[in-house]
């Protein structure tokens, strides 16, 4: 996607944005948001620390169980670029990968294979807890007989467990993971176009080199049981983290949302980021998640209210708080030459 269109989709989305706070009632949403209970507020935003502090304490443990040592702070760094760059990528929000990859192989002695392979099992960790969940979020759709919420959540289902099943193939999969790579490096000179012009030839020969390693490592730490059982822990907590995240949002708008439909709502919309075509699905996550809010009887102006604070503390401020910290290493990159 060139930038004019990127650009002119994330105007659309922004829009979208407006248009949904007029039709919800900007005097009424003004009104909701000066009432705010403060101390609910900051533990809403206390979660979503937590979730991205647990996203990169799970990756660590990936990378030292494959003799990857970076200090937890540069882990950190490149978790929240990478939320960045996957919230400015429209479609499967996969910019953000490559980057992740190219900030630790710069801090460390390692292949690019064995950090990808890394990356690509941080990914897929969050199976387990998506079908758990989904599976309770069914559950209570069912018993409450919210046909929307059960629609969305089977659409979901099926986008999610699509992209594990893909991932699992093209990591086990030595042409489609070559592939795969390539793809990855060409997003990279997007981003990096000054370093990388020019030198595809040396990649794809440096993927061709890499790639046994990752195939290694990744059924390395797909064997390692003491490394996924703490990993698919944190994994639990990363999306626990997320729901009362929600959870205290509501809390903070003087309406105590049960936190099973809290959980309905969020694996419903889990996917939407992976269809949009646009970056961060801005406008369209906003849209869903109000009208599964509606189809559980919740007024239109908190519905959109809720939704427009979440996305603040979810989306906003990581994609800002990666953007700065790019923007401070782009600079230092440049330094160093």
């Amino acid at each position: 996607m060139t930038k004019k269109k990127k650009g002119l989709t994330i105007a659309a989305g922004l829009l979208l944005v407006v248009l949904l706070i007029a039709w919800s009632g900007v005097g009424e949403t003004v009104k909701l948001i000066s009432q705010m209970r403060l101390r609910y507020l900051a533990l809403a935003c206390l979660f979503s620390a937590i979730e991205t502090f647990l996203w990169s304490i799970r990756w660590q443990i990936l990378l030292k169980q494959s003799d990857i040592r970076i200090p937890f702070i540069k882990v950190l760094e490149a978790t929240l670029i990478g939320i960045f760059v996957n919230n400015v990528t429209p479609g499967a929000r996969g910019g953000g990968e490559p980057v992740r990859m190219y900030l630790i192989k710069k801090r460390s002695e390692s292949s690019y294979g064995k950090i990808f392979a890394t990356i690509a099992t941080d990914r897929m960790l969050d199976a387990v807890p998506i079908v758990i969940f989904t599976i309770i979020a069914f559950w209570y759709a069912l018993d409450l007989g919210t046909h929307l919420v059960l629609v969305v959540l089977l659409v979901s289902v099926i986008i999610v467990v699509s992209v594990i099943l893909l991932s699992i193939l093209f990591s086990l999969n030595e042409r489609l993971a070559m592939g795969l790579l390539m793809k990855l490096f060409r997003l990279l000179r997007r981003i990096f176009p000054k370093r990388l012009e020019d030198k595809e030839e040396q990649a794809e020969e440096l993927i061709k080199t890499h790639v046994q390693d990752f195939r290694k490592t990744f059924v390395t730490l797909s064997k390692n049981k003491p490394a996924l059982i703490s990993s698919t822990t944190v994994s639990f907590m990363i999306w626990t983290s997320a729901l009362l995240r929600t959870y205290f949002v509501f809390f903070s708008l003087n309406y105590p949302l049960a936190l099973h439909k809290v959980l309905m709502v969020q694996m419903a919309a889990m996917a939407v980021g992976l269809i949009s075509i646009i970056p961060g699905g801005i406008g369209i996550t906003e849209a869903i998640f109000s009208a599964l809010y509606l189809s559980l009887a919740i007024d239109k102006t908190l519905a959109v209210t809720a939704t427009m604070v979440d996305r603040t503390l979810s989306f906003w401020i990581p994609t800002l708080t990666g953007a700065l910290i790019a923007t401070h290493m782009g600079i230092r990159l440049t330094e160093d030459g």
